[in-house]
């Protein structure tokens, strides 16, 4: 795989990546190759992603369940 090399990337910039990676769990290489592949690459999330990672972002999403009932009865076929 190839190797990219950024240089003259500012402190700000650096400490910025650093706090980032740590939120994520991850390196900072691994935080970088993530931010360029999300703004690079096409998204692929389907709806139900996209709503789950907006919903992380902002702390969750607590939805009210509807009441179950019992199924309905069925008649029999002959």
């Amino acid at each position: 795989m190839p190797a990219l090399l950024v240089r003259d990337l500012s402190e700000e910039g650096k400490r910025a990546l650093a706090i980032r990676a740590a939120e994520h769990g991850r390196s900072q290489q691994a935080e970088a190759k993530a931010i360029l592949e999300e703004t690079l690459l096409p998204a692929s999330d389907n709806f139900i992603t996209m709503i789950r990672k907006n919903a992380q972002e902002v702390g969750g999403i607590n939805l009210e369940l509807p009441t179950r009932h019992a199924p309905r009865t069925t008649g029999t076929l002959l």
